[in-house]
Order: C-alpha cells, then sequence, then structure tokens
C-alpha cells in the first residue's frame, strides 16, 4: 500500500474512534442531565406532597383548638392532637433537602408534643398548641413557597422556654 492510502486509512479510523467516543461520552452528559432532572422533579413533588400532609395536619389541629376553646372538642381532644402532631412530622421528616426546615420544625414539634408542662389550664394548652402549630404552618408554607424561613416570635421563644424548665425539672425529679 501505498503511503497516502494509509494516511488516510489510519486517519480516517482516528477519526472515527474520536467521534464515537464522542458520541459516546455526549449521551452519557446527556443521561446523566436528566437523571438529575428527574431525581429533582422526584424530590420537589415529594416536598410539595409531604408538605400538603404536614400543612393539612396543622390546620386540623388549629381547628382542632378552636372546638376545644368553644367547649365543643371531643374528650379525647389530647390523644387526637397528638395524632395530627405525630402525622405532621413525619411528614416533615420525609421532606426532601429540608434540614433547615426540621431543624426549625423540631422546636414546633417539642412544644406541641410536651404543652402539657406549661400547666394544666385547658386555655394555656391550646394556647401553646395554637400558638406552635401557627407558626409550624407559617414556616412549612414559606419553604414550599421557597422564602426564607421565618424566625420564631418572642411569645413562641418565651413558651418554649418555659416548657423546656418544665421538662428539665420533670427528667430530674
Amino acid at each position: 500500500m501505498q503511503t497516502e492510502t494509509l494516511v488516510g486509512l489510519i486517519s480516517g479510523l482516528g477519526g472515527a474512534v474520536i467521534g464515537s467516543m464522542g458520541a459516546l461520552g455526549g449521551a452519557w452528559l446527556q443521561q446523566r442531565s436528566q437523571a438529575k432532572n428527574s431525581k429533582r422533579e422526584r424530590d420537589e413533588q415529594r416536598a410539595l406532597s409531604s408538605g400538603e400532609v404536614a400543612l393539612n395536619e396543622l390546620l386540623r389541629l388549629n381547628q382542632l383548638t378552636d372546638a376545644v376553646v368553644r367547649g365543643t372538642a371531643e374528650e379525647n381532644w389530647k390523644e387526637q392532637a397528638a395524632e395530627l402532631v405525630r402525622h405532621a412530622e413525619i411528614a416533615i421528616r420525609v421532606i426532601p433537602n429540608s434540614f433547615d426546615l426540621r431543624e426549625t420544625m423540631a422546636h414546633y414539634f417539642f412544644a406541641m408534643q410536651h404543652y402539657h408542662f406549661v400547666g394544666n389550664s385547658g386555655a394555656l394548652a391550646t394556647m401553646t398548641l395554637r400558638t406552635a402549630s401557627a407558626e409550624g404552618f407559617n414556616a412549612l408554607a414559606a419553604f414550599l413557597r421557597g422564602d426564607e424561613l421565618p424566625k420564631h416570635s418572642e411569645t413562641f421563644l418565651a413558651m418554649e422556654r418555659r416548657i423546656q424548665v418544665a421538662y428539665m425539672r420533670d427528667l430530674a425529679s
């Protein structure tokens, strides 16, 4: 074979190899990009779905406390409240990419789960549940909108401190 023919064959073969590697690399990059987009879409859908469950449970808790204040709540309202809080907390825990939300909501859930430490008064208990659930609702709504999470109110922080002190005393006794 002549040199020019060999150079042409080698160049053609080299070009084919480079072209096929480029095509494979491009296909891999495209597949990777699609996989990331699919995961992001699944995460967004899971966040919306779980967020909706948590919002509904917090809203139901708020309605329950309204019934307690009006005197129309069932006798087992505390068990109902505990169940609503549990469901909301579980829904929050499965929201992906939500460390800050889970950390913020942990304060509200602690208050909602230990509200009885502020006293046995029905009014004080319902005020604690209402405040914590309303602020939790607002924090979750802000997260789902993509807004910055709101800070805890002074009212809630004072309430949380009272609960923590009483809780620690109870643990120590």
